[in-house]
């Protein structure tokens, strides 16, 4: 499942390491990625144009694509996820560390890629959001960017706003689950 395989960071169990002795490696090797933080509301207009906070834009000055990685999520939900093009160059590249004919690893590469889209910024640091993926979000004439670190998601603002209520209550909850299990263990 794809948003299994859009995981950030990996366990691993260190050779002759023993049950809980876990040890953290990164998905995306040492790659410094452009980090997205807060939670803004901004207009769309009537052809899809949004400014992008401008907190996304500063981290995403330094890369080689002006502008932002789009699609819709994979978990099923009204939103649409985003990110940097140095994610997306991450994720490939980890890609190519498998087995480019495997059946498996080419159903997710397509399922993932085949639904990018890059949205480069104008001069005013605005991106044109297609129908395609307004409608699958419900947005209208208002977005709520919401930083997740790495990446970070488009909603309509009030379904962006319940979700994002639930997520802070349900925090503790997965944070003390995480420190409970194994590294890894998803429920």
């Amino acid at each position: 499942m794809i948003s299994q395989m859009l995981g950030f960071a990996l366990y691993v169990r260190r050779p002759g390491a023993s049950g809980s002795d876990w040890e953290t490696g990164t998905f995306f090797g040492s790659v410094d990625l452009a980090l997205f933080t807060g939670h803004v509301i901004n207009k769309v207009d009537r052809k899809g144009r949004v400014s992008v906070p401008a907190s996304f834009r500063n981290e995403l000055v330094k890369l080689s694509f002006p502008g932002i990685v789009v699609f819709p999520s994979p978990d099923g939900l009204a939103a649409i996820d985003g990110a940097g093009i140095d994610w997306l160059e991450s994720l490939s590249a980890n890609f190519g560390t498998t087995n480019p004919f495997a059946n498996k690893q080419r159903k997710a590469r397509m399922a993932l890629f085949s639904q990018v889209e890059r949205l480069p910024f104008d001069p005013e640091g605005r991106v044109v959001l297609t129908r395609t993926l307004l409608d699958h979000a419900g947005i209208t004439d208002s977005i709520a960017f919401i930083g997740m670190g790495e990446t970070f998601q488009i909603w309509q603002p009030d379904q962006g706003a319940a979700f994002l209520d639930e997520a802070i209550a349900d925090a503790p909850a997965e944070f003390e689950e995480m420190t409970q299990s194994g590294p890894g263990d998803e429920s």
